[in-house]
């Protein structure tokens, strides 16, 4: 299998952007790594052998729209899988072969991974227990096969009030899509976190600048100040939020009077 790692980048300083390069390219399976300039192209991404796709402006929006561009090239081009790697994260080496592997086991469109946690400067923390493959699915920890591609674009269309949980929305757009899933319990995504929280969990400090789960709050009270109609088509494109008990209070009955005995709410899931 032919397999692409989408790389969509910002203003990335050259040394995180070096050690994701250098992730990629020590794979055990080999693969190819597409990069995507959301608006700032850097010079040294573009003398790598690498493919480097150029945004004219940035788009402000979590590297969605660089994802669904690289991979929608990546599948033109024959592709049969595509990863995501954000500039400042990497893989171990054997993220890709241990994925490809779990797919040839079990045929399924969409295959994860799990993740570690890791500070600032890349020292290990913890390996994130959230990351199971079904409660939370980061964005780094994807598998995406040819069967996946109908979703790709649902990046492009998510409303930027709801880009702070974007991993959460995407993974619940890909729970109600009834896409095969599997996951592989070994975590082989290293994630450099800015997440207050991890750093609580630790007994340290956080980093000034570091997000707080005010920040996550807003998209869900932002979706409940919604009419119902509007909710409810948010709960169609998406799935999200997933949980039935989350669909009765957010939704409203405007959305549960339409909804067949057989309708598809997904697994259980605390937002």
């Amino acid at each position: 299998m032919r397999v692409a790692v989408i790389t969509p980048y910002y203003k990335e300083p050259n040394e995180l952007l070096e050690q994701c390069r250098a992730s990629v390219l020590d794979q055990t399976v080999a693969c190819d790594q597409v990069f995507v300039a959301d608006g700032f192209p850097n010079a040294v991404v573009g003398g790598w052998h690498a493919k480097h796709f150029i945004l004219p402006n940035a788009h402000g929006d979590a590297g969605n729209m660089g994802r669904v561009i690289g991979s929608l090239s990546a599948f033109a081009q024959g592709y049969d899988a595509v990863a995501f790697l954000d500039a400042d994260n990497w893989y171990r080496p054997d993220h890709i072969q241990r994925l490809l592997e779990l797919h040839r086991r079990t045929g399924a469109a969409v295959c994860t991974s799990r993740r570690s946690m890791h500070r600032a400067d890349g020292s290990y923390m913890f390996d994130d227990s959230k990351s199971d493959g079904r409660t939370h699915v980061d964005t780094n920890c994807l598998f995406l096969t040819r069967p996946a591609l109908p979703i790709i674009a649902r990046w492009a269309h998510m409303p930027r009030e709801l880009y702070p949980v974007g991993d959460s929305v995407y993974w619940s757009s890909i729970r109600s899509s009834r896409l095969s899933c599997s996951h592989e319990p070994t975590a082989t995504v290293c994630y450099r976190t800015t997440w207050e929280t991890d750093y609580k969990r630790m007994g340290e400090p956080a980093p000034a600048g570091s997000k707080t789960l005010a920040f996550t709050d807003q998209p869900y009270y932002w979706f409940k100040s919604l009419p119902a109609r509007d909710r409810w088509r948010i709960w169609q494109d998406f799935g999200f939020p997933l949980r039935r008990r989350s669909v009765a209070k957010l939704v409203g009955q405007y959305a549960l009077s339409r909804l067949s005995p057989y309708s598809y709410l997904g697994p259980k899931h605390e937002y």
